[in-house]
């Protein structure tokens, strides 16, 4: 039998690279009519929203569309206030920066997260407030002013009378400026870790820091913090070693500005 010829051979081989490239030509244009079909839908998509965003952007949002979520101190009616805008308004009119900004001033809230709702039209407002902890002490232009303050020290302007009233624990802050803030967090640190049972935490317009617990009628700190928790450790060993006949009636001053040397006194010893 005769041996294929080298013309042949190469007819074989354009008829396979032939249907090759067809084959290509045909995967090629189906992956091309999807994306097509992809653009096509998204793009669909993107109009609709566009366009219902801008129709419910013009129509009227009330107070009633507003929901706000998370608050336990602050009463709904501050809150709004504290958003500084006029109603009705509308979706396109609010600016969610704008408002997380005259929260976080106006209100004791430690974070807020703002949506706007197309649908149903209207605002989602979820706050996390601080949580006051005692009642504190401030000068303010008129005189003393009454507040509270969380953990970390913040500062809690009493909005309503219920607020004061429902403080359960019954420590003072006395003296509280903003500087004072890293002191109160340490202090609650110490005290918490220890259960020191604290009643009155004083500033003095010297810097000075005094306590009154329920052991001791004043506890003298100084203002050196890298001492606090060596002091405030000595107020807890001195509350459970001293004698419950010398501290009946809590008429003792303790001082421990240096906390390797404390000093006792009776309340008609001191100076």
């Amino acid at each position: 039998m005769d041996e294929p010829t080298n013309g042949e051979s190469t007819l074989r081989s354009m008829r396979k690279s032939s249907r090759k490239r067809f084959s290509n030509n045909s995967i090629n244009l189906h992956l091309s009519f999807k994306s097509f079909c992809k653009f096509i839908f998204y793009s669909s998509i993107t109009i609709c929203l566009g366009s219902l965003f801008i129709k419910k952007g013009v129509e009227p949002i009330h107070i009633s569309n507003i929901n706000i979520d998370g608050q336990i101190i602050t009463r709904r009616e501050q809150i709004i206030q504290a958003m500084n805008l006029k109603f009705p308004t509308t979706i396109l009119n609010l600016n969610p920066k704008q408002i997380e900004s005259s929260l976080l001033k106006e209100l004791p809230i430690k974070a807020v997260a703002i949506n706007r709702r197309i649908l149903p039209l209207g605002l989602d407002i979820k706050v996390l407030e601080r949580v006051p902890i005692a009642l504190a002490l401030r000068q303010g232009k008129s005189g003393k002013e009454r507040g509270m303050v969380d953990k970390d020290g913040y500062w809690i302007p009493i909005l309503h009378e219920d607020q004061g009233k429902s403080q359960i624990n019954p420590l003072v802050v006395d003296g509280w400026t903003e500087s004072n803030k890293k002191w109160i967090k340490l202090i609650f640190k110490y005290q918490k870790k220890l259960s020191i049972n604290l009643k009155r935490i004083i500033f003095n317009p010297n810097g000075n820091i005094t306590l009154q617990t329920k052991d001791f009628l004043f506890v003298h700190l100084g203002n050196e913090p890298k001492l606090l928790g060596q002091q405030i450790e000595a107020i807890d060993h001195l509350s459970k070693s001293l004698p419950k006949e010398l501290m009946k009636g809590s008429s003792l001053t303790l001082d421990l500005k240096n906390p390797a040397k404390p000093k006792l006194f009776l309340d008609d010893e001191r100076d």
